[in-house]
């Protein structure tokens, strides 16, 4: 005998229902799972990030005291340099005026020979 079409209506409204729970449910795991997975990956980069700040800084700090102990060594060079140019200028100015003069024919055989405007 064939159900009544109530009956058969109401099943049918039952499994719809049961099936779109099952459905609701199944996205909502979908959904938790990829938040998951996102706040995972974000936690990795975030950390990978930190990491990479703190290694530049670190660097950063390095190279900045690399450079200030270049600077003083230079500073007590150019002192000495100078203090040893002022006793030579002070004892020997002949010595200092000659070694001017060798410099500069020095510069001078250096450079590129003019042509004068004849040709």
């Amino acid at each position: 005998m064939m159900k009544p079409f109530s009956e058969t209506a109401r099943e049918t409204r039952a499994k719809a229902s049961e099936l779109a729970e099952k459905t609701a449910e199944n996205a909502r795991l979908t959904a938790e799972a990829a938040k998951a997975r996102i706040q995972e990956g974000y936690g990795r980069a975030r950390a990978a990030t930190e990491d990479l700040a703190a290694r530049a800084s670190e660097q950063a700090g390095v190279a900045r005291e690399a450079a200030s102990e270049a600077y003083a060594k230079g500073k007590v060079q150019a002192k000495r340099a100078n203090s040893k140019l002022k006793d030579v200028a002070e004892k020997q100015p002949l010595a200092l005026v000659a070694g001017a003069v060798a410099i500069g024919a020095l510069l001078g055989s250096l450079l590129p020979k003019g042509r004068s405007g004849e040709e």
